[in-house]
């Protein structure tokens, strides 16, 4: 085969034990990689199973690749990891780059699936295709940064490490992965999964050849890309592709600022007050101040990723989401040092940034309005209140007082604690934490955070302005409009077809910076590329059905483990009140017609679930139990 491997590898370490499941073409032509390929190997694997237990040893978390991995192609680093989510409800996918899907593909496997539970703290070491268990009680209660380093000191550099913190060892539900110092899988709590299984890292290397088919043509278009990506900042370098070359992530700051889709004290506001100094958002001053050297994935030709140059001992500089949550949403935004070193606290003790922000904005905003006060709880916490930021943090990845361990157990279980009167304040869905965007700025997207099978993910689907740019609908064979602030049908039907479109680029575990809809390629350079990897003839139709396959796949999974839509959240309903953004809302109305629309399109019943007819047109096995 032209792009795969043919082999998924299978550990256990508790029973110290390897095994190899040997895929043919029919396989990877109907599940391809990356977010199908896990969720179909998922499947499998807990077919004769009544229930799933997340921190239990029979619940595998799968890390996919996708046939472009290891082939020196742009955007071409991301790995899938799936399990089902101790955050959350049912089934849950997330994604980082960095070297270590493409290290797993050269170390000749197309997938590796982890399950069991190791009698001791164990380090997983994969060296072309040959394994090893050892054991990591020196490691344990280390913080990623350092144990990477000992991990490298005594492997070498050519190791790509993922990795847990102390906060994926005491089990806190939104721990999360760490794929070298720059990358991230967030959301979901998979540091708890690997935590549950003692396992402090997986390690691995390879050096053997990735086969394509045609890689002339692969590398032809590849190098096309990165021609026309570069004329393209050069004409307008404060495009956001622009802004992600110079900038990083970090320069949607400003941008978002400027839209009023910047959340603010606990998403109250779409930005901070006018008379805030945010001097270090502006690009200028971020460039000058704030943003230091490239660390790009490699062969990647926009290297979104960057050093801090305020803080050059830190492992990186922070990504929007994590600075947006951390910052002005919880009243520091006037106060980048401490904004940073909180998002630095929680990449180096394994915290998942997004939720760990959104569950102390949700603290601080209950006091704040009076759901909670001093006397009852015994403390106090406020917005803008940085020392008790970096306090709780700690507190919150060690467990080491009562509240502390009860935020480790995530938003349900403070809510229940603390009370019904603090529910109002949440901003979770389903248990994870919202996103740096909008819901009532952008009602498209505020949607998809309120339906499985990702909850509140911002990378479900593409955001809201596609809905109204006649050139980016046409390539879907749409003509409805939309606009931008709307929740109709016309809104749902763009994101039908973009949810299957980024769930066919996950299932090519591709970044959608460079793979995103007009971003850089066409979607005629994309299946050049693919077709030439893998030596198929497959139609840009024929991308979307795999898509679509992992949709419906990823949905009847999340179904049976126990996963539900979210109900509407209420503050959804009350207008921003001032800002750029100020009267946008989202109605109860507007929501569940929606909905409605949206199960319909789908093909699902009206509990959200898919039809039979939905899943046997695609391939999909209906789960009777």
């Amino acid at each position: 085969m032209y792009g795969f491997k043919g082999k998924i590898l299978v550990v256990d370490p508790g029973r110290k034990d390897t095994k190899i499941l040997e895929k043919g073409e029919p396989f990877y032509r109907k599940y391809m990689g990356g977010a199908l390929l896990a969720a179909a190997l998922y499947e499998e694997l807990i077919d004769r199973l009544e229930a799933v237990d997340p921190l239990g040893p029979e619940n595998p978390i799968i890390f996919a690749t996708g046939p472009l991995a290891g082939g020196n192609v742009c955007g071409a680093t991301r790995v899938n990891i799936l399990s089902m989510a101790p955050e959350s409800t049912g089934l849950y996918l997330s994604q980082a780059g960095g070297e270590f899907g493409p290290a797993l593909k050269r170390a000749g496997f197309d997938a590796l699936v982890i399950t069991g539970k190791s009698d001791v703290p164990v380090v997983v070491d994969i060296n072309n295709g040959q394994v090893r268990f050892s054991e990591a009680g020196d490691l344990w209660g280390m913080d990623r940064v350092e144990a990477r380093k000992r991990l490298i000191a005594a492997r070498g550099n050519d190791y790509s490490i993922a990795s847990i913190g102390p906060a994926g060892e005491n089990l806190v539900r939104y721990a999360n992965l760490m794929f070298e110092p720059e990358h991230y899988a967030g959301r979901g709590g998979f540091g708890a999964v690997l935590g549950s299984k003692l396992i402090k890292a997986v390690a691995v290397r390879g050096d053997q050849e990735i086969v394509f088919k045609d890689p002339g043509t692969v590398q032809s278009v590849n190098r096309k890309g990165g021609s026309g990506f570069s004329q393209s900042i050069k004409k307008n370098p404060h495009s956001f592709m622009g802004v992600l070359r110079h900038l990083g992530t970090y320069g949607l700051l400003e941008l978002n600022r400027k839209s009023g889709n910047l959340p603010t004290r606990n998403f109250n506001f779409g930005c901070p007050d006018e008379s805030a100094d945010l001097k270090h958002y502006h690009h200028e001053t971020a460039r000058a101040e704030v943003v230091g050297r490239i660390t790009p994935c490699k062969n990647c030709f926009v290297a979104c990723k960057k050093q801090s140059k305020a803080n050059p001992g830190h492992s990186s500089l922070a990504e929007y989401e994590s600075i947006a949550i951390l910052g002005p949403n919880i009243g520091l935004e006037q106060d980048l040092e401490t904004c940073l070193a909180a998002c630095e606290l929680c990449n180096r003790l394994g915290l998942d940034t997004i939720s760990t922000g959104n569950m102390i904005a949700w603290l601080m905003d209950c006091f704040e309005s009076g759901a909670l006060d001093k006397d009852t709880t015994g403390y106090d916490i406020r917005f803008g209140d940085g020392q008790k930021v970096l306090e709780l943090i700690q507190n919150i990845a060690f467990r080491k007082n009562d509240l502390g361990n009860l935020l480790a157990d995530g938003i349900g279980q403070a809510i229940n604690r603390l009370g019904s009167q603090t529910k109002f304040q949440s901003r979770f869905v389903n248990g994870v934490g919202m996103p740096a965007h909008m819901p009532r700025k952008k009602p498209g997207i505020g949607f998809a955070y309120l339906h499985g099978p990702n909850p509140n993910d911002h990378m479900k689907l593409e955001h809201d302005w596609i809905a109204s740019d006649p050139g980016s609908l046409k390539s879907f064979n749409l003509t409805v409009h939309s606009a931008p602030d709307a929740l109709d049908a016309a809104k749902i039907d763009v994101a039908k077809a973009t949810q299957i479109y980024y769930a066919a680029m996950d299932s090519l575990s591709l970044c959608m910076f460079i793979f995103g809809p007009g971003n850089i390629y066409s979607f005629d350079d994309i299946v050049d590329m693919v077709n030439a990897a893998i030596g198929l003839k497959l139609s840009f139709a024929d991308l979307m059905e795999i898509g679509e396959r992992a949709v419906q796949l990823q949905r009847t999974l999340y179904v049976r483990l126990g996963g539900e839509d979210s109900e509407f959240l209420p503050y959804m309903a009350q207008e921003i009140p001032k800002g750029p953004s100020a009267g946008s809302k989202m109605s109860q109305a507007d929501f569940d017609h929606a909905r409605k629309h949206y199960y319909a399109v789908m093909g699902w019943d009206e509990k959200g679930r898919p039809k039979a007819e939905t899943l046997e047109r695609l391939g999909v096995e209906p789960y009777n139990g």
